[in-house]
């Protein structure tokens, strides 16, 4: 993926707004049976027709299994997409996450108004905090008026999510289903698996997602660290263990484990399903309950025994971990797969190789969502709609265009520079304060990331090895991109139960006999009825 200014600016936590400005925002209604949101039994709109768009010729090719196209080097032969201003003059509001600090008023901000320039719409942004996102978002469904663009998503689950967007939001079906999405190439250039992911709400379509690759949560890993022990790259389960106890020592460790643990690496190394099982027979049972992801749990307990887990993880957030890979004390640490761009910055002064660790031999690797979160627009006539998704198309203009150039670093000369071999390198005003993270447009819609770590050729190529050793063994959730109401209602209580649970097991010693009765509890609750929910749905959309 290209370098987002986020990692680039290194502003996590550097700051909240609030929605200014916004007005008061509609709520969800019953109307027009949008309580049926479900796919069973629907005609199901086909999703968009994938033609890909792809700018400056990678150094190294991607394939439809998921591998990124890789650029070792900034583009030199830098065009236009061709995406013609597709506004009216009017103004848009749009509501998004923020992980920076409150955006420069557009009357004093070069960026806002190059943007709204290229756009040719007086766009107002209502940023929403990330910390204060789940909140912000259910007073907003709760409200009057909504804005014109609204972004979901950003790893919450808002409880009657799908019901308040197909009671209140616009059905774009007819705009983006199959080949209608051709006259918008930007987001007909958005893979398959994204919109699969995103999936249908009652058999339509009515959210662009914002694109992320296939592949999900990643060993991070100290290479040099865990060479020196002898470790290989094509490790098992034994080698994994050993190479952790053996660059234990004094007071570093091999395997940071945080609170509230992501163990989906070491439970896909040992052959545990993603999330879900699906029978022949289309049964979900909870991969979680499975004998593979016991073994997990009882792996990582033992690992603990032992001392080759970092002692303080139970009381270390998954922010702090980083810190404590950066700085060496453990060398290994289960991270988003975009954590790589973060790291390599952090550690490129300390002259050791970051890596991603490959899964265990013979097991496989847990798939992601396929997009970080995705926009829907707010109910309006048809040629405001597609006004609305010409702005989206834009925003996904492709890596090594004017366009994306213009989206991720501004305006050459007030927000960057280029160097001797045309890299854009951000100016003061950039890193500061007009940004992409400080406005995040990116959020609203944005081009299919690409593998491109800025002056760290390297580091792209041996994701880019990564990748295509992984793509061919990386499994999917079979719920993603499918409906189940209690789940959407009772989820993340439901994965709360059995997070406290993996705490016990590994970090307070609890016999793995016990998870038995938390797996009983946890389908009792909800789980058994989430489960037959997907079934159906999963059957209906086959």
């Amino acid at each position: 993926m290209a370098l987002n200014r986020r990692d680039t600016l290194r502003l996590f936590g550097a700051g909240a707004v609030a929605i200014t400005g916004a007005p008061a925002l509609i709520g969800c209604s019953s109307d027009g049976g949008s309580s049926d949101v479900g796919n069973e039994g629907k005609e199901l709109a086909a999703f968009p027709t994938y033609v890909p768009l792809v700018g400056p010729t990678p150094d190294l090719p991607g394939d439809d299994q998921g591998v990124q196209n890789a650029y070792l080097r900034y583009p030199s032969d830098i065009k236009p997409a061709g995406f013609s201003a597709p506004g009216d003059g009017s103004t848009v509001t749009a509501t998004v996450i923020t992980y920076g600090v409150p955006p420069t008023p557009v009357e004093q901000n070069k960026f806002h108004q190059a943007i709204n320039a290229a756009l040719g719409i007086k766009l107002e942004l209502q940023v929403i905090p990330a910390a204060n996102f789940k909140e912000k978002m259910a007073t907003m469904m709760a409200g009057n008026e909504l804005p014109d663009i609204m972004m979901f998503g950003a790893g919450e689950v808002l409880p009657r999510e799908e019901q308040f967007i197909a009671s209140a939001c616009a059905d774009i079906s007819e705009y983006i289903s199959g080949d209608a999405v051709k006259a918008y190439p930007g987001l007909a250039n958005i893979p398959a698996y994204a919109w699969k992911g995103l999936g249908r709400i009652g058999g339509r379509l009515y959210g662009i997602p914002v694109e992320r690759p296939v592949f999900g949560g990643s060993l991070m890993l100290n290479r040099t660290a865990v060479e020196k022990v002898g470790a290989k790259p094509d490790w098992d389960k034994q080698g994994f263990i050993d190479a952790m106890k053996g660059v234990t020592g004094g007071r570093k460790y091999g395997l940071g484990l945080a609170m509230a643990p992501s163990i989906d690496y070491y439970a896909g190394g040992l052959g545990a399903g993603n999330v879900w099982d699906v029978g022949t027979d289309g049964k979900f049972t909870t991969a979680y309950g499975s004998q593979q992801f016991k073994d997990t749990l009882v792996m990582l307990q033992q690992m603990f025994k032992d001392g080759t887990v970092y002692p303080d993880g139970a009381s270390t957030s998954a922010t702090d971990m980083k810190t404590v890979f950066n700085n060496q004390t453990v060398a290994a640490y289960r991270d988003g797969w975009g954590g790589y761009s973060t790291q390599v910055l952090a550690i490129a002064k300390d002259k050791w190789t970051l890596d991603f660790g490959l899964p265990f031999a013979g097991g496989n690797s847990w798939g992601s969502l396929g997009r970080f979160g995705y926009t829907v627009f707010k109910k309006a006539d048809p040629k405001r709609i597609q006004m609305l998704l010409g702005v989206a198309n834009f925003l996904a203009a492709p890596f090594g265009t004017t366009e994306w150039e213009l989206i991720n670093y501004g305006v050459e000369g007030t927000h960057f520079t280029r160097s001797d071999d045309g890299t854009p390198t951000p100016t003061d005003l950039w890193t500061n304060s007009e940004n992409t993270t400080n406005l995040p447009i990116k959020y609203i819609s944005s081009a299919p990331l690409v593998l491109h770590y800025s002056g760290f050729p390297d580091a792209t190529e041996r994701v880019y090895e990564w990748e295509k050793k992984v793509a061919p063994i990386t499994i999917p959730d079979p719920s993603n991109g499918i409906r189940s109401q209690t789940w959407t209602e009772n989820g993340a209580a439901l994965q709360k139960t059995l997070t406290d649970a993996w705490m016990g097991i590994i970090f307070r010693g609890e016999d793995i006999s016990t998870y038995d009765a938390v797996i009983a509890k946890w389908g009792t609750d909800g789980g058994t009825k989430a489960a037959e929910e997907f079934a159906a749905e999963y059957a209906a959309s086959q």
